[in-house]
């Protein structure tokens, strides 16, 4: 072997290790997509000087937990007399970390109506309503909820310009209303974007595709796992994982966030995970005797409700709605391409190797169950 091929060998190695254990530390941490509501309103009468905004905001409890104390007993039950007796603290996060900004000034919340609890999608949510007021139109939002908490927290703000009905923001500073791209143009890359996004930090599904890609290089004779000698054998197989599920949660998607079936989130988060654990079983012992191509289709249907729950409650109309359903759609596949052609070709380039079958293919296959039932756990109780 040339010192070439060493040193490739050894990067691959190093590579499936450490992939390894950042989805191992990272998934242990990870909990479902967490996503806020925003919605905005211009309320002001013609006499008035400046310009005044209603505004609607809503944040799921478990995330306010990781801001504010909410469940002040410990009993890990939170009552609606535990938020409301937390009111002050809530109102003053608001007004620090979800700022409108016109031009060099930040505009005022005048008044809040009393605090609410809503439910989307099965899960809690604080619903606040609050009056704004500005000197000139907004053009600016700062909004920091979250920030250095969860990365993957996401805000879907409406109302705030005709020309972009409705985003879907990362935390941090974004400029509102200065776009120039056409309504659907927009609203296209918005949800492509957020696709890609959603795939790529969506831990379980990520967890899923891998443990249905780990075994493509090898055929299973009677009980022993045999390398493919010709990676078209390897390639094939994959492409027809990565089109089943395809072909799978685009069908439960688009049935979702058309809203032609509704199933609750907690449920089906639960389900995913299980879908991992069975799928993680089965490559040490097969349970279903059966391709993966038919477990990626079946379990797929599971996961296309989990992608729909970025779309379900969104305020689009059909045509809209239809849109953000197609781009978002091609966004988790562009990111589940990224992710198998980051995992692939070093499964690929080591299937015949020891040290792919004991630590990646039955230690990964292993710890792969053990996150999934702790999700189960999490999610179901």
């Amino acid at each position: 072997m040339s010192a070439l091929s060493r040193r490739i060998w050894s990067h691959s190695y190093r590579y499936l290790t450490l992939l390894l254990l950042a989805m191992t530390c990272t998934a242990l941490q990870a909990h479902e997509s967490s996503t806020a509501y925003l919605n905005l309103q211009t309320s002001n009468s013609k006499a008035a000087a400046n310009i005044n905004y209603n505004a609607k905001y809503e944040l799921s409890l478990r995330d306010l937990a990781l801001l504010i104390d909410i469940d002040s007993n410990q009993d890990h039950k939170v009552s609606w007399l535990e938020v409301k007796s937390q009111t002050p603290l809530i109102k003053q996060l608001i007004e620090s970390q979800v700022k409108l900004e016109a031009g060099t000034q930040t505009c005022d919340i005048t008044s809040f109506a009393p605090l609410a609890i809503n439910t989307r999608g099965g899960f809690n949510y604080l619903y606040t309503n609050f009056e704004i007021n500005c000197a000139t139109p907004i053009d600016n939002l700062n909004y920091q909820i979250l920030a250095g908490i969860d990365a993957n927290h996401r805000l879907i703000l409406t109302g705030a310009s005709d020309e972009t009905p409705l985003q879907v923001l990362a935390v941090g500073e974004t400029p509102l209303g200065s776009g120039t791209e056409s309504g659907w143009l927009f609203t296209a890359t918005n949800f492509l974007k957020s696709g890609i996004h959603h795939l790529l930090i969506g831990w379980d599904h990520l967890l899923f595709l891998f443990v249905l890609l780990i075994p493509a290089v090898y055929l299973r004779k009677q009980k022993a796992l045999i390398a493919v000698t010709k990676p078209q054998a390897a390639l094939l197989e994959v492409f027809w994982i990565a089109t089943s599920f395809t072909l799978a949660h685009s069908i439960t998607l688009s049935l979702a966030a058309l809203h032609i079936v509704s199933i609750p989130a907690r449920f089906i988060e639960s389900l995913i995970a299980l879908s991992i654990a069975f799928a993680a079983l089965n490559n040490l012992v097969p349970l279903l005797r059966v391709r993966a191509v038919y477990l990626a289709f079946v379990f797929g249907l599971i996961h296309g409700f989990g992608f729909a729950n970025v779309l379900v409650d969104l305020p689009l109309a059909t045509s809209e709605r239809v849109l953000a359903l197609l781009s978002f759609n091609i966004g988790i596949e562009l990111g589940q391409l990224v992710f198998i052609a980051l995992v692939f070709p070093i499964a690929l380039l080591l299937r015949h190797t020891r040290f792919y079958k004991t630590i990646i293919f039955y230690a990964g296959s292993v710890v792969s169950i053990l996150i999934a039932l702790w999700w189960f756990f999490q999610r179901a109780f």
